[in-house]
């Protein structure tokens, strides 16, 4: 009989361990932004604002992340992984690493936002969006 109620207390300790956990994890992704089960479907929709201020279909922008700007700290993984998924949020638009275009776009963390902008003020309209990004409109040198 002991036994008994000691495997029904085992079995009830783990269901709710499992459930324990299980919300942590909801809470922890929630938490992230993002509660489904595709994230190029989440990188795709955090990149149609920005997509929607661009004046062209096709066509080709320049694309810098925080690798570009020196003294900021970056993942390479992240950033070269990042780099294919804007790549395929934007398509049929090119990216090309770099600000040489007239349209560019910039998924920069704040800080390194800041260190960017501080050497190119006056040369980008910047127009900012969630997530860190920001569309940079070549206005003068």
């Amino acid at each position: 009989m002991k036994t008994v109620w000691l495997g029904r207390a085992f079995i009830a300790l783990v269901v709710v361990a499992s459930l324990s956990s299980s919300l942590q994890n909801l809470l922890s992704t929630r938490a992230l932004g993002s509660i489904t089960d595709d994230p190029v479907a989440d990188w795709e929709r955090r990149f149609q604002p920005l997509r929607a201020g661009i004046p062209f279909i096709r066509g080709v922008v320049g694309y810098i992340s925080d690798s570009n700007v020196p003294g900021i700290i970056f993942d390479p993984a992240n950033d070269e992984g990042e780099y294919i998924l804007t790549q395929y949020a934007m398509a049929p638009i090119i990216l090309i690493k770099g600000t040489d275009q007239e349209w560019n776009i910039g998924n920069l963390s704040n800080a390194a936002f800041a260190a960017w902008s501080e050497h190119h003020s006056g040369n980008f309209e910047v127009t900012p969006f969630k997530g860190g990004l920001y569309l940079l409109h070549r206005i003068g040198g």
